[in-house]
């Protein structure tokens, strides 16, 4: 794999301005730690998904979505799916939905209740979330 330069940027709860660079060779899992302490540095959800609205990446935009708009009850891929257009007005299909929805929910940000065929998530309160390990 070719090397690559990777750079985040974001704010604390305090205004501080944070920029993480990561030289060399970028993976899912190293970009997902990455993400898990912009969380844990950020404080809550809510300084998390600002900086996530602005990525280009649609997984980080639609975790900005959900973060944002969705927090305060259960909703399905389908409401996932429309929050996300409506907010980006751009289209994303509801597999890729539920794809980030998986990895939402291993990541520990969301909680998943299934009943039936039917599928409901929900943004984890601060209370209920553990807390998040930077290790492998």
């Amino acid at each position: 794999m070719k090397p690559r330069r990777f750079k985040l940027e974001f704010y604390d709860d305090e205004g501080v301005r944070h920029s993480i660079t990561i030289d060399g060779q970028v993976t899912r899992e190293k970009v997902g730690k990455l993400l898990d302490l912009v969380e844990v540095m950020a404080g809550t959800p809510r300084a998390t998904a600002s900086v996530l609205g602005i990525s280009p990446r649609k997984f980080d935009r639609l975790a900005s979505t959900i973060i944002s708009e969705l927090k305060q009850r259960e909703f399905t891929a389908s409401d996932a799916k429309k929050a996300f257009e409506t907010s980006f007005t751009e289209k994303i299909p509801l597999s890729t939905v539920s794809t980030y929805l998986v990895r939402l929910t291993e990541r520990g940000v969301l909680d998943r209740t299934e009943t039936g065929r039917n599928v409901s998530y929900r943004v984890k309160t601060e209370e209920s979330r553990p807390i998040l390990s930077l290790r492998p």
